[in-house]
């Protein structure tokens, strides 16, 4: 055979072997397309005990939400990556479509639906103040006289404090809140009353207390979407639903709260008058 023929069939030769190299690229490619896509990539801020923190050992994250979290992917078929970010990232997380879904003690409020898609409550809550057990607060109106009130940013609470007039002091994260009052740096806290009761009954026995805040509504805490994602929207609403049905979610606040479930809407549209 002449060279040139040689050169002809091992040009060709090559060609197929790349193509099919390139062939078994594709199909790897498309396979970690699909396994991602049975990814749910969920944004939280972990420093909101007893809803989603860190373990002690820093490896894993645990808490209400988190438990919730992982129920309802496996009721879905999916897995959870979880990833750390600051309470006031999360809505923008949300809108990049960086994320799926975010799980972080987030209210649903009317103005944030203007924003983002909410999933049915999962959560009932409302706001409590956390001061210290010798403090001269005793109600809402003694925090309008100047003193400094702990809140974190972005958060009901910090609005509520805002709207009352009173002179906050800003933190990222709700443990940063409980860190300042521990150091005396504020002489009051406010945060979600579960939270609130959480840390006086733990790491602020007897040291600490709680002033309810009668004024605030119920609200209620639910996993946020892009307002682009309403099938995904539409799929956790039903797990949460036949979690509800099959007893896991009572389970689960019983586990962290020793208490049932209470009844809430079955939707965030239904909780929000929308």
């Amino acid at each position: 055979m002449k060279l040139w023929k040689k050169g002809i069939l091992l040009g060709a030769a090559m060609m197929l072997a790349a193509g099919m190299m390139a062939g078994c690229g594709g199909e790897k490619k498309a396979a970690a397309s699909s396994a991602n896509k049975n990814v749910l990539k969920v944004a939280t801020n972990a420093t909101y005990v007893p809803f989603e923190f860190k373990t002690k050992d820093g490896s894993d994250y645990t808490g209400y939400e988190i438990d919730v979290v992982r129920a309802v992917a496996k009721e879905m078929g999916k897995d959870v990556e979880f990833r750390n970010i600051a309470f006031d990232g999360l809505i923008p997380s949300l809108q990049s479509k960086e994320v799926d879904m975010t799980a972080s003690g987030m209210t649903a409020t009317r103005e944030r639906a203007q924003k983002i898609l909410f999933a049915a409550p999962f959560y009932e809550t409302k706001l409590a103040v956390v001061t210290r057990a010798d403090s001269n607060i005793h109600s809402v109106d003694d925090m309008t006289n100047g003193q400094e009130i702990a809140v974190q940013v972005g958060t009901t609470a910090a609005y509520y404090a805002q709207d009352k007039g009173m002179h906050t002091r800003n933190f990222d994260h709700s443990s940063d809140i409980v860190m300042e009052l521990k150091a005396g740096g504020a002489v009051a806290g406010i945060l979600d009353k579960p939270a609130a009761d959480y840390f006086v009954a733990t790491d602020g026995k007897d040291q600490f207390r709680v002033v309810d805040v009668p004024d605030s509504k119920v609200q209620y805490f639910a996993f946020g979407f892009n307002k682009d994602n309403k099938e995904l929207q539409q799929q956790v609403n039903k797990a949460i639903a036949d979690l509800k049905q099959k007893g896991t979610l009572n389970e689960l606040h019983e586990k962290w709260f020793k208490q049932p479930l209470p009844d809430m809407p079955a939707t965030a549209e239904e909780a929000l008058g929308i």
